[in-house]
């Protein structure tokens, strides 16, 4: 039997739930994390841990404890995120360093630690094993909202992670496959009313699709991915240190060096 183990972090009511029935009813042994872990949550899932996202270095003990009881995840989805607000609807800096460091924690360096963790159980996988990362986004990596600065902030370094790994010689040879998830409406706006039953269909057909697809992978609930016009802004260009660096220009003796190096 093939091997199918979902492990998915921030396994709320809404996409979490819908999600780990999906996989489960699909042949996955699953593993569910939350802060608050919800029946619905619990009647899908072969094991549940509760964690606070807020503590990146409680992300590597979660990945221990899976390979332990259910073996290494081939597929993880990171689906927390935080948002705060500061006293000043006006003014999208208003927010406190404390909430700032929170939101960063939750959106970034978590997603950041189990995107390391995942790589690290890819490593143990056979080769013919899918493996997949998904990192729930939104639209914030696309175009700037000022009352969204602190979520928008988590969300763009995160797809920066994602668009890193998925550029990544080593792991697309593997292939290990990695995702930023935007559900948007069929016009392409940002969604208020998020599908948690879309979110799971689209993450399944991203686990179980062959080869790296786009990494920005916006969908539509009902369709699956579509690709929208402006997103490609967000898209940066793959390049090498060798393409990108010129070694030569200012050092010490050329012309250039007058200006200091």
């Amino acid at each position: 039997m093939p091997h199918k183990v979902l492990l998915f972090l921030g396994a709320g009511g809404n996409v979490g739930a819908s999600s780990v029935a999906l996989f489960k009813s699909k042949g996955y042994k699953v593993a569910s994390v939350a802060r608050t872990i919800r029946e619905k949550v619990k009647a899908h899932s072969d094991m549940v841990l509760t964690a606070d996202f807020r503590d990146p270095s409680v992300i590597k003990g979660i990945f221990e404890k899976v390979e332990e009881q259910l073996g290494v995840p081939n597929i993880v989805v990171y689906n927390p995120y935080s948002w705060s607000m500061g006293p000043d609807p006006f003014n999208p800096v208003s927010a406190s360093i404390q909430d700032f460091q929170k939101d960063l924690a939750i959106n970034t360096v978590s997603a950041y630690a189990a995107a390391q963790a995942t790589v690290v159980g890819f490593e143990k996988l056979p080769s013919d094993t899918k493996k997949t990362f998904i990192y729930t986004g939104n639209a914030g990596n696309t175009r700037i909202i000022p009352e969204f600065l602190m979520l928008g902030i988590g969300k763009s370094s995160s797809w920066y992670l994602i668009q890193t790994l998925a550029a990544t010689p080593a792991f697309a040879s593997k292939p290990y496959r990695f995702y930023y998830a935007d559900e948007r409406t069929p016009e392409g706006k940002a969604m208020h009313y998020i599908s948690g039953q879309g979110h799971a269909e689209f993450f399944l057909q991203l686990a179980e699709k062959e080869g790296q697809g786009e990494p920005l992978a916006t969908f539509v609930r009902g369709k699956g991915y579509v690709r929208f016009d402006g997103d490609e802004r967000a898209i940066l260009p793959r390049d090498t240190t060798e393409g990108k660096l010129d070694p030569g220009y200012g050092a010490p003796g050329t012309v250039e060096s007058r200006y200091g190096h």
